[in-house]
């Protein structure tokens, strides 16, 4: 029977309307039954989103995210900039540790009309809890800046920036015209001489350590979605995918810049707190491929 009540609420839903709503969640619960779990997922996706995540092996969780994704639904940051390109989802808390990672954009092209972006995450330092994000499609000096008044904000936090292509700008800007102090170094065997370590600036992703850094967030997320505050942090991780050559990356024509930029911050947290792996040369794969 179709509730007066609805009717009177909203006037443009017909009796018409209404039965035919319902007849397709019917013909989708009988649907579930007939096809269960993944398999109804693969064949009949309830919306775009879940179509780009079905044309490959997620690799996350997609139930935890998807779950997570809905109890964001209400949630507003307590402050946003630039168009909402920056969230400030918690104000800093004086003496608190923070730790920030950023993925500069290198000007790859992800569809006909986007390329990549710049992203950075800060994370509580003591539980990785997200406290701001930051995607722009900027220029890698610009990003600089951004990061140092994050970081500035955020009690000085740490900055992890990964140096790969034009990360190496934003490492000098910061370190220069930002005058910011607190550019992360990472530690690494030498090229000249394999028995000794040096410290870089930023963060080299490579066939070694970003299966590490990955694994860090993959864990994080299965562990304690709930402090994942990033709405546009979930859609990209949603779309991160195995390709057919079982790499973890992007579903062509999507972005995954924010899932690196909490990968790298993850990875700038383990380093702090002393877990991060001395990478030698052995290849490393993150714990789900064991």
């Amino acid at each position: 029977m179709i509730d007066a009540e609805l009717l009177k609420k909203f006037p443009k839903l017909t009796p018409a309307i209404i039965r035919e709503y319902l007849g397709y969640v019917a013909f989708r619960r009988q649907l579930q039954k007939d096809f269960p779990g993944v398999e109804f997922e693969e064949k009949y996706p309830e919306n775009w989103l879940r179509a780009f995540v079905v044309s490959g092996k997620s690799y996350f969780d997609r139930d935890i995210l998807s779950a997570r994704r809905s109890e964001l639904d209400a949630f507003q940051p307590f402050k946003t900039f630039h168009d909402g390109e920056a969230k400030f989802f918690y104000q800093r808390i004086p003496g608190r540790r923070y730790v920030i990672g950023a993925d500069t954009a290198s000007g790859l092209t992800i569809n006909d009309r986007e390329t990549d972006n710049c992203a950075a995450y800060a994370l509580d330092l003591e539980t990785g809890e997200q406290v701001a994000g930051l995607c722009s499609n900027i220029r890698p000096e610009d990003f600089a800046f951004d990061l140092a008044d994050m970081g500035r904000y955020y009690n000085d936090a740490p900055i992890l920036v990964e140096r790969n292509a034009d990360g190496g700008t934003t490492i000098l800007t910061l370190a220069g015209d930002c005058r910011y102090s607190g550019v992360m170094t990472s530690k690494e065997w030498s090229k000249r001489d394999r028995d000794t370590v040096v410290e870089v600036e930023g963060f080299h992703t490579n066939i070694r350590t970003r299966p590490i850094a990955l694994n860090l967030l993959n864990r994080f997320i299965k562990e304690t979605p709930n402090l994942i505050w990033d709405k546009s942090f979930i859609d990209e991780a949603l779309v991160f995918v195995r390709g057919k050559t079982g790499k973890p990356a992007a579903t062509p024509g999507a972005h995954d810049d924010r899932v690196m930029a909490m990968a790298i911050a993850h990875a700038g947290r383990a380093m702090l707190l002393n877990y991060w792996p001395l990478v030698g040369s052995e290849k490393y794969v993150s714990a789900d491929r064991m």
